[in-house]
């Protein structure tokens, strides 16, 4: 499964993995309520892919807005930029 990952500052992992099934945000780092990941990868599984990195970032604040979801250890960016990593990885792939 194509992926991408990195510690962000603070020292949390964060894994954003692409597949025909879905994406899945994983890591060492918090949000609340736990089930606003599903959220965000709802929110990331609706794209097509080639939405430029400011407009995954601005659709994934409108999902932890929202629905009231905190994250703690990593914010909408690093989700945004590691999606668009793991979609590279893909495209390598293939």
């Amino acid at each position: 499964m194509p992926s991408c990952e990195e510690k962000v500052p603070g020292g949390k992992l964060v894994n954003v993995s692409v597949s025909r099934q879905g994406v899945t945000v994983s890591g060492d780092f918090f949000i609340f309520p736990e089930e606003g990941v599903f959220l965000l990868e709802e929110t990331l599984c609706s794209l097509k892919g080639d939405e430029p990195l400011d407009m995954i970032e601005a659709m994934l604040l409108r999902t932890t807005k929202k629905n009231g979801i905190t994250l703690i250890g990593l914010d909408e960016h690093v989700i945004a930029r590691l999606y668009k990593g793991a979609l590279d990885v893909a495209s390598h792939q293939s």
